[in-house]
């Protein structure tokens, strides 16, 4: 089984990198291949054509979005909240997709002033509509401030830890319906 980590900020010194790297620590203890898919790597511009064009001319960093994303059993979205939603990046990332996260769960982990919920929101109502995407119910509304409670390799403080089991849960969730969603295409 094979899980995609997104990490859906690119702003410079994003705390949304260390809740990513928390989650892959913790998908890590499973029984799981984790990819590292971080938008800051990905040289993607903002789309200017339908994604279902075919003579639509992609950069080298969007084919391999996709390409990964493709490859990819299940998704675990982190994001920031920006605004009362998510990152004009992630969104675009998003938009770029032609059926790769088709009939794929995704499992969304978010941060923010009120812990992230309106971004969950927002993002299940982004990838519940013309994507294809499978939300998880539930999501994980980080509590904490991110940058006082996680190192930057992931390493979670005693303080924080309220967090794991709601993470736990989550990720239970994600691996049940990607085995279930995995049977039912094959």
């Amino acid at each position: 089984m094979n899980i995609a980590v997104i990490t859906g900020s690119t702003r410079d010194n994003r705390a949304t990198r260390r809740l990513a790297r928390w989650v892959q620590n913790e998908l890590q203890q499973k029984d799981v291949t984790v990819d590292d898919l971080d938008l800051k790597v990905y040289d993607m511009p903002f789309l200017n054509e339908e994604p279902w064009n075919p003579e639509r001319k992609l950069t080298e960093g969007t084919k391999s979005w996709l390409e990964s994303l493709a490859k990819a059993d299940g998704y675990v979205f982190v994001t920031a909240e920006h605004n009362h939603s998510i990152p004009a990046p992630l969104k675009n990332a998003i938009d770029y997709t032609a059926g790769e996260m088709n009939r794929k769960p995704a499992m969304i982990v978010a941060h923010g002033s009120v812990s992230g919920v309106r971004a969950i929101e927002q993002l299940r109502l982004i990838l519940n509509s013309n994507i294809g995407v499978v939300p998880v119910p539930t999501g994980v509304a980080f509590q904490g401030r991110v940058t006082e409670v996680i190192g930057v390799q992931g390493e979670l403080s005693d303080v924080a830890e309220k967090n794991t089991s709601s993470l736990q849960t989550a990720i239970d969730e994600l691996l049940w319906y990607t085995s279930a969603l995995s049977r039912a295409k094959s």
